[in-house]
């Protein structure tokens, strides 16, 4: 009789085909086949890779160990990895019950809560934080910003993607970003919200540059892939564009990396991916924004780091699921980034012109269309998601290099929206 194959348990995975096909190439590369539980599974998936799938609703927790038990009684489970926030508790779960490698239940917690994020930094490294509160009604929110004073930021307990932040500069704007973000952070509205429905976090402010850095805790060891340098629209914080390595000088660098490793041993973290959003000040110190136990989304880790090292982020994410410590880059490393392409109005999608045109720069590696033609488009704060279209991915030898890239192929495509109500 010969033995059962071995696989990797992916909960989910990421929403983009680009996406998902790193993290199921990763798994093959390495030797796994892959054993995907999953919501809505994407059509189309390798059959020499994934070798079962299992469909369930995997908020319900008996019907994720059950399609675990299954899976058990047929394979050899190496590893478990989750690509996106939502179930990196449930990895947790499924990893202590079956003796492998993963970030504890309490770390995966944590990681899933920025009140609770904030409260494992402080007790390390209170001065890494802002301050911060945790509110649920219009009474609390009042009094926690009269204590903090402005500018503010509030923010969902949970959640992912920079969903649902408002700045607030003063009193006058306070109120309605309770009103829209109390209106959005429900279970109906997002899925991601089910457990902290109506929770907010309340902080001060942060000034600087914004940053996230990509690695993984394995043995006890941090090991940093690098740091993402991010670019964000006012007032809702969301990402827009990436550059990887970052241009930081030496010295912030340096604090980025005191602050990565007070957030692993704030969160206890051990045996995980990690993705880390950090401010870095005028004052040339790093504060953390909030820390994820899984992959960075956003092409960050799915392409932009092996783009530059030359390393799959994702070949080392399944290394360290499976008890192996990651690889290191050798060598300088190239650069890499992103640039998203943004509806500029509310309406429908019309059409994408000028896609050809911008694959022939010199430098462009890739462009994802998220939205087909007829989606009904919705910018922020009606909603976060729909409002972009797509993305530029683009490599070259320097950081302006790729900013060239990323310029003229974003100046080739043409974005036409049409009036949603013009029928």
């Amino acid at each position: 009789m010969s033995e059962p194959q071995q696989v990797i348990i992916y909960v989910n995975l990421r929403r983009t085909p680009l996406e998902q096909r790193s993290a199921l190439y990763a798994a093959h590369r390495l030797g796994y086949g892959v054993a995907l539980i999953a919501d809505a599974p994407p059509a189309g998936l390798p059959t020499e890779i994934v070798r079962t799938v299992h469909q369930v609703d995997t908020y319900d927790d008996a019907a994720v160990d059950a399609a675990v038990a299954a899976i058990a009684a047929e394979f050899d489970v190496a590893g478990v990895v989750t690509w996106s926030d939502p179930a990196v508790e449930t990895v947790s779960r499924i990893a202590r019950n079956l003796g492998l490698p993963a970030a504890s239940e309490e770390t995966a917690r944590i990681a899933r809560d920025k009140f609770l994020m904030r409260q494992a930094l402080t007790s390390v490294r209170p001065d890494l934080s802002p301050r911060f509160a945790r509110v649920t009604t219009w009474e609390e929110t009042a009094k926690a910003a009269a204590d903090l004073g402005y500018p503010l930021v509030l923010k969902p307990a949970t959640g992912n993607g920079s969903k649902g932040i408002y700045q607030v500069h003063g009193e006058d704007e306070l109120r309605p970003a309770f009103d829209q973000l109390t209106a959005y952070v429900r279970p109906d509205v997002d899925r991601v919200f089910t457990g902290h429905a109506g929770e907010i976090v309340i902080e001060q402010f942060l000034a600087g540059t914004e940053h996230s850095i990509e690695g993984w805790v394995q043995g006890g060891q941090v090991h940093i892939a690098g740091i993402t340098d991010k670019t964000t629209t006012e007032p809702y914080r969301l990402e827009v564009g990436h550059a990887f390595p970052t241009s930081l000088p030496e010295a912030s660098v340096a604090a980025v990396h005191e602050l990565t490793h007070a957030v692993a041993e704030g969160f206890g973290m051990d045996d995980c991916t990690f993705h880390l959003e950090a401010m870095v000040g005028p004052d040339g110190k790093a504060r953390m924004v909030e820390c994820a136990a899984r992959v960075g989304g956003d092409f960050i880790t799915s392409h932009l780091v092996g783009l530059a090292t030359g390393v799959s982020f994702c070949e080392n994410t399944v290394r360290v699921a499976t008890g192996q410590p990651p690889r290191a880059a050798e060598g300088a490393p190239l650069h890499s980034g992103l640039r998203k392409l943004l509806a500029p109005a509310d309406g429908v999608l019309a059409g994408i012109d000028g896609v050809e045109d911008a694959l022939r720069v010199p430098g462009v590696e890739h462009i994802a269309v998220e939205r087909t033609v007829g989606a009904k488009v919705q910018l922020p704060p009606a909603d976060y998601m729909s409002g972009t279209i797509g993305v530029i991915i683009a490599t070259g030898d320097s950081a302006a290099a790729v900013q060239a890239a990323l310029d003229a192929a974003e100046a080739a495509i043409t974005i036409r929206i049409s009036d949603a109500d013009a029928g």
